[in-house]
């Protein structure tokens, strides 16, 4: 796993597993061709980019890497989902930000697919392992020079389930390890719950594979009557590495929150909102000067600059300044549905793993 950034780390280890796997055979399907180093999201890529300008590795990369995150952000992305087309459908201009694909929210089907697409990877996988021949999964299962939207990037998975799905698997159930909505009102010891659950269960498919046993034999005996096992789990499921993964994959808010803002006619500066700030972070953190953002209720293709520290309109060429600001965090929103949108403070993430600890649900430390 030291090839993985700490973006990366921060994923489901059902993801990261996958990603590891690929990097044994970079070499195989093509290295570097794109990227000087490691392949990243930034921006929808069409196909013909991907045809000339990536390798297989990088494309196949790039798609591991958008379904983890449409794995974690998907009760968000179907929530803002309203059926329309690109342009006026919210849900789908977040896949493209976050997962750096796109897809046609607009027909029926759109958020059973949205759920579907990272499941159909994570068993693909298993279907490939089980098998032994994991490079010809990553030459089959992927085809770059394929529609690059959601629907046909889980299309190509599902065709190569459909040859080989009678390969026994290993894999969790998908339900065990995906987030689920919660009501709103939910407190943020309800949020902090939601995520232990998963984390659990992830936890528990990580020691199953440890200690060589089905996932449904670790569930049984990850807390039961042999002292042993139970205290061979809590080695991976504890409270000092519940708080390690919720503040690696982004659960806990940071202090200072950061705000990026653009400088309107008046002069005034206005937020970008929430996602494309994001988005905006992220590629500064990861250091990468250009960015392709849709703003607006129109979808508006703009270029970020963050070399220049200018929005750009491609159309226009008209520029105008951008900068980052810090702001004081504010309180985490407990009246949102889906928990992987909720960012906790982290005395609300310390003081939700106290209340576990004291019901005995969370092992304090490891043994």
């Amino acid at each position: 796993m030291s090839c993985l950034s700490e973006e990366e780390r921060g994923l489901s280890p059902l993801f990261m597993e996958i990603l590891a796997a690929l990097w044994m055979h970079k070499g195989s399907l093509g290295g570097f061709k794109h990227f000087p180093e490691r392949p990243c999201l930034g921006q929808k890529v069409t196909r013909e980019d991907f045809c000339s300008g990536y390798s297989d590795f990088e494309y196949v990369y790039m798609t591991i890497l958008g379904l983890a995150k449409l794995h974690s952000l998907v009760e968000e992305i179907t929530l803002q989902n309203n059926g329309q087309v690109f342009t006026r459908n919210p849900g789908v201009q977040l896949l493209e930000r976050a997962c750096g694909m796109t897809m046609h929210g607009d027909r029926e089907g759109a958020n059973a697919l949205l759920r579907s697409a990272p499941a159909a990877l994570l068993e693909a996988f298993q279907v490939a392992k089980s098998s032994g021949k994991m490079l010809d999964f990553f030459r089959n299962a992927f085809d770059r020079q394929a529609d690059p939207c959601l629907e046909g990037r889980t299309s190509r998975l599902l065709q190569y389930l459909e040859k080989h799905r009678h390969t026994a698997t290993t894999m969790a159930p998908w339900e065990d390890v995906s987030l689920q909505r919660l009501p709103n009102g939910a407190s943020s010891r309800d949020i902090a719950g939601e995520h232990l659950r998963v984390f659990c269960n992830e936890c528990t498919w990580l020691w199953s594979r440890q200690r060589r046993l089905s996932y449904e034999d670790a569930k049984a005996a990850r807390f039961g009557s042999d002292a042993n096992l139970a205290e061979d789990f809590a080695r991976v499921f504890n409270a000092q590495t519940f708080r390690e993964a919720m503040r690696a994959r982004g659960v806990v808010r940071r202090s200072p929150s950061v705000q990026w803002e653009v400088q309107v006619e008046n002069g005034s500066w206005a937020g970008y909102e929430a996602e494309a700030s994001a988005a905006i972070e992220a590629a500064h953190s990861a250091r990468t000067n250009m960015l392709e953002l849709r703003l607006g209720p129109r979808g508006w293709k703009y270029v970020i600059d963050l070399g220049n520290k200018v929005q750009l309109n491609p159309k226009t060429r008209k520029s105008r300044p951008i900068r980052r600001q810090e702001a004081p965090i504010s309180p985490s929103s407990p009246s949102s549905p889906s928990p992987g949108s909720v960012k906790l403070t982290e005395v609300e993430l310390e003081e939700a793993v106290q209340f576990f600890v004291d019901m005995q649900t969370l092992p304090p430390h490891p043994p």
